[in-house]
């Protein structure tokens, strides 16, 4: 998410009539921002709560963390707070405070597709003329290209990126993985950290499985070298990963569920989430079949080789904009 962030960001100073200010709570925030960001004013959120402070605020991060005067838009990813909540009721309450000001406060609301806007009006009870569907555009450090150095000694590879929560449904790729990749040239890269229980089902099925934290410039050189990237998750409010994997040129199998087939566009295999058998074909067909895997990855890496990857900074500025010319009430 930090880099729809910064997409925004590089927008903003390219426009001389846009005045930029950065809120940070935590000091370390702030140094951070300054940092990264020089010659951008950074204050704190209280400032925010002054009347004309601002014109309009935008906020990135699935929620309205503070309160502001000015007009607000408000970026909802997906509301799986609520329809998937948190056990511990202390982590539940902060999870869900911020998107509930938001339903209540935010004078825009913009969602990423329109199954999450959908979502936005069944499960927060918004109406939907407040939501805008402005759907990601990935980064353009997201390309295809040779010559990637892989520290995995030739053997190819499946690919699942981000696991720890239960809607990612590691497991059906674990299993279909320990069904379909033969031999040890063969195995399944996670970019993330498998939980205990998942690491246990995955020694017990014999998968072949490495765990890697992944930097930004390998997740990238795994995308383009993966035989198949898994995206088998059972809840997506958009589906990222798949997206960035996609820029790359990578052939990607997804779930046939919540926004993956909006965000795929036609572009994946898309399968149901809970058939292990046609997961584990599907991989098989992809290692075996060079067809099958080339095709994808053509067709996925034109979709996006002369795509505009700063047109949804650009909406969303736009957005911003009608709100700071709109009337303040008194």
């Amino acid at each position: 998410m930090g880099r729809i962030g910064r997409a925004l960001l590089q927008e903003a100073v390219k426009d001389e009539h846009i005045e930029l200010t950065l809120l940070a709570e935590k000091r370390p925030d702030v140094r951070s921002l300054r940092e990264q960001f020089p010659g951008i004013s950074v204050r704190r959120p209280a400032t925010a709560r002054r009347r004309r402070r601002y014109d309009a605020i935008w906020y990135p991060f699935n929620g309205m963390r503070f309160d502001a005067a000015a007009p607000a838009l408000v970026t909802i990813h997906d509301v799986f707070a609520f329809t998937q909540p948190h056990s511990e009721r202390v982590a539940r309450w902060r999870e869900q405070t911020p998107i509930r000001r938001a339903a209540r406060d935010a004078a825009r609301i913009l969602a990423n597709s329109t199954w999450t806007r959908d979502e936005i009006v069944r499960v927060l009870g918004v109406a939907p003329e407040r939501i805008d569907i402005v759907r990601p555009s990935p980064d353009p450090f997201w390309f295809p290209a040779l010559g990637d150095e892989l520290p995995l000694g030739g053997r190819r590879f499946a690919l699942l990126v981000g696991v720890r929560e239960r809607r990612k449904n590691a497991r059906l790729a674990l299993e279909a993985c320990a069904r379909a990749l033969q031999g040890p040239n063969e195995a399944l890269v996670v970019v993330g950290e498998l939980d205990a229980r998942d690491r246990a089902f995955a020694r017990a099925l014999h998968v072949r499985c490495a765990e890697v934290a992944a930097s930004d410039e390998l997740l990238r050189a795994l995308y383009r070298n993966a035989s198949a990237v898994l995206v088998p998750s059972l809840a997506e409010g958009f589906g990222l990963v798949a997206v960035e994997a996609m820029a790359c040129g990578a052939p990607v199998v997804a779930a046939d569920a919540a926004a993956l087939p909006e965000a795929t566009e036609g572009l994946a295999l898309l399968l149901d989430p809970c058939d292990v058998g046609a997961w584990a074909q599907a991989i098989r067909e992809l290692f075996d079949d060079e067809g099958l895997a080339s095709g994808l990855r053509a067709r996925a890496a034109a979709r996006f080789a002369f795509s505009d990857r700063s047109g949804s900074a650009r909406r969303t500025l736009a957005i911003l904009r009608e709100l700071a010319r709109a009337p303040m009430s008194s």
